[in-house]
C-alpha cells in the first residue's frame, strides 16, 4: 500500500503514523502543521486542505493507493457554519481529485460521534441529530462523499467515540491532568458509562478497514472505539493509582453547575482551558454506549486492554511534562 494520511500532526493522525512506521508501507503526511513528534517530520508534506492547487499536486505526484482523511477543523466556539470549511470544502476538493488519480482503491473519510447530539444513539448511517455547528460541518461532510457518483475507489466513512491517550487534547488532558494533580472531583455517587475510544486501539482499527476486503467496508459507516464501555469514576480512579494523586472527592450536583457556569463566564472572556463548562458537564453525565460489533467483527481484540491504555496514556504525560 501507498497511504495518503491527510491530518497525519493531528492527535489521532500522530497515533496513525506511529503505527504506520513498523508496517513497512511507503507513505505521506499532508498537513498545514508541523508533525508532533520530530521522527515523524520526513514523511510531512505541508499542505492546507483548502489550498486546492498544492492538495492536487501532492496528490498527484504521490499517487496513492489508499488515503486516511483525518484533517478536520475543531472547536466550539464557533459562531458560523463557514469557519468549518475544511470539513466540507476539504472534503469535496479531496474528492475531485481522488477521481482523477487511478492508483487510488480505498479512502476512509473521517467524520464524527457529534453527526448527533450526544446521548443520541441514530438508527441509521444518515440519521443525524447534530447540535453543534462542528457537527452540523461534519453532517455536511458526510453527505458530499454519499452524493459523490461514479467513483473508482471504495469509500468508508468512520465515526471515532471519545478519543483519549498519547498526544491527547481537551477535554480528556484535562481530565487526566486534573486527577493527577488532586483537582478532580466526582459528581454525585454516579458511575457514568461511556462508549469511548482508546487511540492506539483506533489506529490499529483504521488499518484493518484498510485491508479488509471490500464487500465489507464499501460505503458503510463505523464507530470506532474500544468494545467494552469506559466507566468515568473507575477511569479517574486507575488515573489517581497511577499518578498516586488524592483520594477522589465527591461535590453535590448543584455545586458542580454552579463551577460549569463559572467556566462558562470565563471561556466567554477568553480564558482557555478552565476544565469544566455546562457544555463538559452535559457532555460527561451524558451515558452513551454503542454497538461496536460491526468494527470488531473487522477488527478483532484491539491490541491494549483499558489498563494498559491507561498506563500508556499517563507514561506519555510524564514524558512530555504534562503531569
Amino acid at each position: 500500500m501507498k497511504i495518503l494520511v491527510t491530518g497525519g500532526s493531528g492527535f489521532i493522525g500522530t497515533n496513525f503514523v506511529e503505527f504506520l512506521l513498523g508496517k513497512g508501507h511507503e507513505f505521506i503526511n499532508l498537513d498545514s502543521r508541523p508533525p508532533r513528534k520530530e521522527e515523524h517530520r520526513k514523511f510531512w508534506k505541508e499542505c492546507d486542505i483548502l489550498d486546492y492547487s498544492r492538495l492536487e499536486k501532492l496528490i498527484k505526484e504521490f499517487s496513492p493507493t489508499h488515503v486516511v482523511h483525518l484533517a478536520a477543523k475543531t472547536g466550539i466556539n464557533a459562531k458560523e457554519l463557514n469557519e468549518f470549511a475544511a470539513n466540507m470544502e476539504g472534503v469535496t476538493s479531496l474528492i475531485k481529485i481522488l477521481r482523477n488519480i487511478p492508483t487510488v482503491e480505498r479512502v476512509i473519510f473521517t467524520s464524527s460521534l457529534l453527526v448527533c447530539k450526544m446521548g443520541y444513539v441514530p438508527s441509521s448511517d444518515i440519521d443525524y441529530n447534530a447540535t453543534t455547528l462542528y457537527g452540523k460541518s461534519k453532517v455536511e461532510g458526510e453527505k458530499i462523499v454519499r452524493d459523490a457518483k461514479d467513483l473508482s475507489f471504495a469509500w468508508t466513512i468512520v465515526r471515532p467515540i471519545s478519543v483519549w491517550g498519547p498526544w491527547q487534547e481537551e477535554p480528556y488532558i484535562n481530565f487526566f491532568k486534573s486527577v493527577a494533580r488532586s483537582w478532580y472531583f466526582h459528581i454525585g455517587n454516579g458511575h457514568y458509562k461511556r462508549s469511548m475510544g482508546y487511540v492506539e486501539n483506533m489506529a490499529y482499527q483504521i488499518y484493518c478497514l484498510l485491508l479488509a476486503s471490500k464487500e465489507k467496508i464499501e460505503r458503510k459507516t463505523f464507530y470506532l472505539g474500544d468494545r467494552d464501555p469506559v466507566d468515568l469514576y473507575l477511569l479517574a480512579n486507575e488515573v489517581r493509582s497511577l499518578t498516586k494523586a488524592k483520594n477522589i472527592r465527591h461535590l453535590p450536583l448543584w455545586a458542580v453547575k454552579f463551577v460549569a457556569k463559572i467556566g462558562d463566564i470565563l471561556v466567554a472572556l477568553g480564558l482557555k482551558g478552565f476544565p469544566l463548562t455546562s457544555f463538559r458537564l452535559n457532555n460527561i453525565r451524558t451515558e452513551y454506549v454503542f454497538n461496536l460489533s460491526p468494527i470488531t467483527e473487522i477488527s478483532g481484540p484491539l491490541p491494549f486492554d483499558f489498563k494498559t491504555s491507561v498506563q500508556r496514556t499517563v507514561q506519555w504525560m510524564q514524558e512530555v511534562g504534562e503531569i
